[in-house]
């Protein structure tokens, strides 16, 4: 076998490999893309545990009418407003339940898993040039000391993600209400 046939065996077994290498990238790809979705539909609606509960005395009193605009205790108390307006999410505590970012499910839940995964998911896409930097997910969390005052959330991204970032909010708060509750 001459060199030069042995030369063209490898440049063919060569391109061979990087096709396969380019076929696995895209599999892989694909893969990360199941796993956001599958990540997606954990968060929207695999929290949801439901309980019987007992509302106490207290619970009655805070609670109040059906009001679409308030996020609520699996009981029904209370535990925030929340603001939809052109781009933006506004959500404030209600001033009697002293929420601070240091209860969990806060920072490890809705900020972590949450939020940054969906501004990280923007700023991928800005990278991507498949949208403008002022699409991207900006939030804030505005505290007196420790004490959550506000979570601004501009640029949430449509109907789908109001509806993920209003469920984990009221998951959050709601488990964060429990911690209150039990001291």
């Amino acid at each position: 076998m001459s060199s030069e046939d042995e030369t063209r065996k490898l440049l063919k077994f060569r391109e061979d490999l990087k096709n396969r290498a380019q076929a696995l990238q895209e599999e892989i790809s694909d893969l990360q893309k199941a796993v956001q979705e599958i990540d997606k539909q954990i968060v929207r609606g695999g929290f949801r545990q439901p309980t019987a509960t007992r509302p106490s005395p207290i619970d009655k009193v805070e609670s109040v009418e059906d009001d679409p605009s308030s996020v609520k205790s699996k009981n029904g108390t209370t535990l925030g407003s929340l603001r939809i307006e052109a781009d933006e999410i506004v959500f404030e505590p209600v001033s009697g339940l002293i929420f601070t970012a240091s209860i969990p499910p806060f920072q490890s839940f809705f900020i972590d898993r949450v939020l940054e995964n969906m501004k990280t998911t923007d700023e991928e896409r800005v990278a991507r040039g498949e949208s403008s930097p002022n699409d991207a997910l900006v939030y804030e969390v505005v505290l007196e000391g420790e004490r959550i005052v506000r979570i601004s959330i501009r640029n949430y991204g449509g109907e789908r993600r109001l509806r993920e970032i209003h469920s984990s909010l009221r998951w959050a708060f709601d488990k964060m209400y429990d911690k209150l509750r039990q001291g």
